[in-house]
């Protein structure tokens, strides 16, 4: 647990400094669980995201840009209604736990200024955001918790908020803590944490680890720790992404950020997005999936049969060998073998006995030209199955990456190809969204991240001399730089970068990207999605670079 109890009250100190007195000037609720506020603070605008994901709940400010909902909800509705235009009095950690308390001051409908609170608890599956007037009487909540659910506190309109009780110790309770490390029989990082609030194991572990490479107590290495510079750290341990407020990792290879938003922004945001997705499009995902997983197994079944109905050769073969040897069969028997040239060995070939040898022969080559044409249906089955599974496995990939916008048009594609049972809306036609981005020489660069946006760019918003870049067989964004050719080294890679990244190898190395100049990309006639042929390509093998993609993102904007 990176983002504990001292990891938040440095997170609370960082964000009155930045946003302390700033206003509320608009507030976003971009997913069930996601919020964004507008705050305008010293001349200067700052976006404060608010998850409340059982999986990633959190809260800093991002530099960001997110797509924004046109309805909101009615939670929003009550946010916007109590918070919006409130000036922000304060921000602190209550309880030195996982709470961040906002103070906010703001007018009612006659004009008299009055206070809020609101607090933010990261706890998991538990987080909440409750709204209380300065009494400390829940005026609402996220999450609803009544007396009867068997839980310690009460999250209901009307009641007061209660502070979680643990019977832990403060971390700042000097005296008791070290009177813990003095009368303790577990000398452990594990105790540590158990008996102190806020304390995560990677805090803990830090204390005893430095308490045994130096002569100092246990309490002195305590104390030194909870005082440490503010140095926001984030390293890789065995392939999982490590964080913390300062550098408590024994690894050479650490990233260090100038501020605790700067580090989450980063953790977060490729997580937050998929996140998001999933939590709009859980119905969409599962569909897509489903759609994918059946094809898969429709491809199988078929390949068996039509591996089965390939050995249907032998049936004119034997059909043929009824005939040459009528003379010898007679109606009655069972079967009968002969050698065969076109098998070079002997084959038994077993007859109807109700049936004159002519008449098992016409059987035989009935049976044979059935299969033959069961060959055909088959094979054109696995073409169109196999395109179906390519389609399904590129809407996968879009749907990892996009924003609101980008699956609202995928869900419109769906209703379109009647995967979806619906009807698509009926709207004021609005061009599709895609991404723009810029080199340090302001080239722009567009990418689609979906097939409505591939289509777009690729067919109709692009010029014939611009160059277009695609992942080599692999599902991925269209991306397109527009600037006549040649291109210079920048620009060619940072398209490359994008393509990769955009696309079902965004997690793997040496990825080749194909480009070449958009009039030699043609459309597949027929096909679903946003598929393409092309020539005269080129290919560049590229490392996708997440840290670069953000760094591109933020210059977008």
């Amino acid at each position: 647990m990176s983002m504990d109890g001292r990891f938040i009250e440095k997170l609370a100190i960082e964000l009155n400094e930045r946003i302390g007195f700033g206003r509320i000037n608009k507030i976003y609720q971009l997913s069930k669980s996601d919020f964004l506020f507008v705050v305008r603070s010293s001349s200067k605008t700052e976006s404060l995201y608010l998850s409340l994901s059982p999986q990633i709940a959190r809260l800093h400010l991002t530099d960001f840009s997110y797509d924004k909902p046109q309805s909101p909800t009615g939670f929003c509705m009550f946010l916007r209604k109590h918070l919006e235009n409130g000036l922000i009095k304060n921000i602190e950690a209550l309880n030195s736990d996982r709470i961040i308390q906002i103070l906010i001051e703001n007018s009612n409908d006659f004009g008299e200024k009055i206070q809020f609170k609101a607090i933010v608890e990261i706890m998991g599956k538990h987080a909440n955001f409750v709204i209380t007037d300065q009494d400390g009487i829940i005026i609402d909540c996220y999450k609803h918790v009544s007396p009867f659910e068997g839980q310690q506190r009460t999250f209901l309109k009307g009641f007061t908020y209660e502070l979680p009780q643990d019977g832990k110790l403060s971390p700042h309770d000097n005296i008791a803590i070290q009177s813990f490390f003095e009368t303790t029989e577990d000398h452990s990082s594990k105790a540590l944490t158990n008996k102190v609030r806020g304390l995560s194991p990677l805090f803990s572990d830090y204390v005893y680890h430095q308490a045994h490479n130096q002569i100092d107590t246990v309490m002195t290495c305590y104390l030194n720790a909870l005082h440490q510079s503010l140095n926001p750290t984030l390293t890789t341990i065995n392939g999982k992404r490590k964080f913390y407020w300062f550098d408590v990792f024994k690894n050479d290879e650490v990233t260090f950020y100038p501020s605790l938003s700067k580090l989450l922004d980063e953790i977060y945001y490729d997580m937050g997005q998929l996140d998001r997705t999933k939590q709009i499009s859980k119905n969409i995902y599962q569909l897509i999936k489903r759609e994918y997983e059946k094809n898969k197994e429709k491809l199988e079944k078929l390949s068996r049969e039509l591996e089965k109905a390939k050995d249907a050769e032998i049936l004119r073969i034997r059909g043929n060998m009824i005939i040459e040897h009528q003379n010898q069969l007679i109606k009655g028997m069972n079967e009968f073998e002969a050698y065969s040239y076109e098998t070079n060995k002997n084959e038994m070939i077993h007859l109807d006995r109700l049936l004159t040898p002519i008449e098992n022969a016409k059987q035989m080559y009935r049976k044979y030209k059935k299969t033959k044409t069961s060959i055909k249906h088959l094979e054109e089955q696995l073409v169109n199955t196999q395109s179906e599974i390519q389609y399904f496995e590129l809407l996968m990939v879009q749907i990892e990456s996009a924003s609101l916008n980008d699956l609202n048009e995928i869900t419109e594609e769906l209703k379109a190809n009647k995967y979806l049972h619906e009807k698509p809306v009926k709207s004021k036609k609005q061009l599709p969204h895609y991404d723009t981005y810029f080199t340090s020489e302001d080239t722009q660069i567009i990418v689609g991240k979906n097939n409505l946006q591939n289509d777009y760019i690729t067919h109709t918003l692009g010029k014939h001399y611009e160059t277009w870049f695609h992942t080599k067989d692999i599902p991925g964004s269209h991306v397109l730089v527009r600037k006549a050719a040649p291109l210079n080294e920048e620009e060619i890679r940072t398209a490359a970068m994008l393509a990769a990244y955009f696309s079902q190898a965004r997690d793997s190395s040496s990825v080749p990207v194909d480009y070449t100049l958009l009039k030699h990309v043609k459309k597949i006639p027929g096909a679903k999605g946003s598929f393409v042929s092309y020539t005269n390509q080129k290919t560049i093998y590229i490392d996708p670079d997440k840290i670069f993609i953000n760094e591109l993102k933020n210059k977008k904007q």
